[in-house]
């Protein structure tokens, strides 16, 4: 009766969640403008940032039942922490696959152990293992305990991952640090002969050269391994008080910002292309929220209908044994 009565319910908030992913992607091409210097590539933001938080959410949600089996040893908490582990990998897989693509495009590579790209692979190991650790053993009930402890300490290592690692390197390329609007990067403080690194760029600075009011930095620039090695020269003006010439990086559409200069040295910075138009800010800002709305009602309509799955596969398997 209840699972009657609960299907047009269902049948209500599949198609809501249908119609309104299409609406997102509508809006992701129609309504939010392309980001200057990278064209329809920054669109590709409101499907990996979602998804990229949604993984984390998913493995919130399997420790927590994971608990719930320890204390309680049902079943059916077992299930859902199986589910719910399921689709935070699935969706770590989509930031991958989607941060890749941007990354292909911006740093000219489709993988650059990049502080976040680095994370989320370790994260996307430890929680395969977990798969790994279900299918190793046959006993059910140990099976699970194991499953449920296992889940719990990967899930410790998840938010650090995610979020607090790679905020340790100032110099990462991820986009929070350089491409959305409104962010910010310390940048590295160099003397002349200074050698530091930005992203997975190497930059040294061969000599700072002051025209008038313009001073130039002669910076050697090179990818890993010395690849892409060359010369770029950008500019701050004095009397303005802001950065000037911002030359591209080789094979990239990040630009090398001289941002300050005083008597130790000049300041260089990650800079890239972004949407300065206030109409543009509030048309991604609008657009992404709604992205991920959608992405969350899809993930409940998609761990709702695991879990019932995994359920009847239990109870399945329980007759054919009795």
């Amino acid at each position: 009766m209840i699972w009657a009565r609960s299907q047009p319910i269902a049948t209500v908030a599949k198609w809501a969640v249908t119609l309104w992913m299409l609406a997102v992607v509508a809006a992701m091409f129609l309504w939010v403008p392309p980001y200057e210097g990278l064209g329809n590539t920054g669109r590709i933001v409101m499907m990996h940032v979602p998804t990229a938080w949604l993984s984390t959410f998913a493995f919130a949600i399997a420790a927590w039942y994971s608990i719930v089996y320890l204390r309680r040893r049902r079943a059916q908490d077992d299930d859902r922490a199986l589910a719910a582990t399921e689709l935070g990998f699935l969706f770590s897989i989509l930031a991958t696959v989607t941060g890749s693509m941007f990354a292909k495009v911006v740093w000219g590579s489709w993988w650059n152990w990049e502080p976040r790209e680095t994370s989320i692979l370790i994260l996307l190991l430890i929680y395969g293992a977990y798969f790994a650790l279900r299918s190793a053993i046959d006993d059910v009930d140990r099976r699970r305990q194991l499953a449920a402890v296992y889940a719990l300490f990967a899930f410790a290592t998840a938010p650090l991952l995610t979020y607090v690692v790679p905020r340790m390197y100032e110099n990462s390329l991820h986009p929070n640090c350089a491409f959305l609007p409104g962010s910010q990067c310390e940048g590295i403080s160099l003397g002349k002969s200074g050698v530091g690194q930005l992203g997975d760029q190497r930059v040294q600075v061969l000599d700072i050269v002051r025209d008038g009011d313009v001073v130039t930095a002669v910076v050697d620039v090179s990818g890993v391994g010395f690849s892409n090695r060359t010369t770029l020269r950008p500019t701050y003006n004095l009397a303005a008080g802001r950065q000037q010439e911002t030359p591209e990086f080789p094979g990239s559409r990040f630009m090398l910002a001289l941002q300050s200069v005083d008597e130790t040295g000049v300041r260089l910075n990650i800079q890239a292309p972004g949407n300065s138009s206030q109409r543009g800010n509030v048309a991604t800002r609008t657009t992404l929220l709604a992205s991920l709305a959608g992405f969350t009602g899809l993930f409940f309509w998609v761990y709702n209908l695991r879990t019932t799955l995994l359920q009847l596969r239990r109870r399945v398997e329980a007759q054919g044994l009795s």
